[in-house]
């Protein structure tokens, strides 16, 4: 008899699969993909249980080996193991073996790619933080995160604790403004029921309470979160609260991100940073560098096709993966650096601090799962 998802055996320490992608789908929704990806749970059932998780890059066959030498259960990885359908099923090549070795160590995984790349505060976001970039924005506009009113009723005296949970998970923000909200008081009234437990008054009696009516706008994406918090923070058995939809317009989400810094910086500087804060040795330039940089423009991985972006958003310099030949042509002559650092470089310096977020996402939901950094895969490149 299978376990029905996200549903652990009694006494089991740990989450299953189900509870960790939630946890994914928080952090990266899963619409924020483009349709051609292939993000979400790849092998496995979303009921097996997991104590270790393996983040990784890669799902490569040394990721799988190794989760299964430290004991996992599970591998969460950016790019998906399995991207295109198989005609046929048969383990004489490394794809294969890779997938017949997962289901025979009975190990699930899963996998965050475009979804993670287009987050809030997913990967490229990251690398903007990385490199000090202030008044951020996405390079490409993928989606325009959908807005509601929530509005709760809250006792007085209640109110900054119920402000502070909503706040804490992302409600009320208002461009550089956080913790807006809107307070009105009045009088509520209810009348608990038989079986009814209620924070004061008596059962089957009319009751009356001073109240505040509090109102913050919340990004649809937060709604589960917010809606757990304010039930935790809220002193009633019943919370009373309504949600609107609005036509707002929400934060806007998307691929790479373009930013800049405070004041110009050599282009020499600029290029021995990278080297270091991406850990590589050598950049391949395209294009006329400047002789200072201030806006700049980046995507992680593969991001050739988001070069014309780069350039109408002003960028002095666009940092990226994978630029294939014929991206680069036409902008030899263009006043503005084209810098490919390598798709592994760009995309694997997010790795620890994705595995930190989720492990932390994790005992917030009381899930008690170890996540283990990728320590086996590599860049399948080398410079000679």
């Amino acid at each position: 008899m299978g376990c029905p998802p996200s549903t652990p055996f009694l006494g089991f320490m740990g989450a299953t699969v189900g509870q960790i992608l939630d946890i994914v789908e928080k952090q990266a929704p899963a619409a924020l993909a483009y349709s051609w990806d292939k993000v979400g749970l790849l092998i496995g059932s979303l009921g097996q249980q997991v104590s270790r998780l393996v983040v990784a890059l890669e799902a490569s066959p040394e990721v799988l080996q190794g989760a299964v030498t430290v004991g996992a259960q599970m591998v969460l990885s950016h790019h998906p193991l399995l991207f295109k359908p198989l005609e046929r099923f048969c383990p004489d090549n490394p794809l294969e073996r890779a997938i017949c070795f997962a289901i025979k160590h009975d190990l699930a995984v899963a996998a965050a790619h475009t979804n993670l790349d287009a987050a809030r505060d997913g990967l490229n976001a990251y690398l903007a933080q990385l490199l000090g970039l202030t008044e951020t924005e996405p390079l490409e506009v993928t989606r325009t995160e959908a807005l509601l009113k929530l509005i709760v009723f809250v006792p007085v005296g209640y109110e900054d604790q119920v402000r502070e949970a909503l706040c804490g998970v992302g409600a009320g923000v208002i461009g550089l403004y956080s913790h807006c909200s809107f307070l009105a008081k009045g009088l509520g009234t209810y009348k608990p029921l038989l079986g009814a437990r209620p924070w004061q008054g008596g059962v089957q009696e009319l009751n009356r309470a001073s109240e505040s009516r509090l109102e913050v706008l919340l990004p649809e994406p937060l709604l589960g979160s917010a809606l757990q918090q304010l039930r935790t923070a809220h002193p009633y058995e019943e919370v009373a609260y309504d949600l609107y939809p609005l036509k707002n317009q929400g934060q806007a989400l998307g691929i790479g991100r373009v930013g800049q810094w405070p004041e110009p910086r050599p282009f020499g500087q600029v290029v021995d940073e990278l080297k270091q804060i991406f850990r590589t040795p050598r950049i391949k330039i395209a294009g006329r560098p400047p002789a200072a940089v201030k806006r700049v423009a980046l995507c992680g991985g593969s991001g050739g096709e988001l070069i014309p972006l780069a350039r109408q958003k002003g960028a002095d310099i666009f940092i990226t993966g994978d630029l294939r030949y014929h991206q680069a042509v036409p902008w030899i002559q263009e006043n503005m650096a084209l810098l490919d650092l390598g798709h592994y470089a760009t995309e694997v310096v997010f790795m620890p601090e994705w595995g930190r977020r989720l492990e932390a996402d994790l005992a917030s939901a009381s899930l008690p799962v170890e996540v283990i950094p990728d320590s086996w895969g590599e860049d399948p490149f080398r410079y000679i």
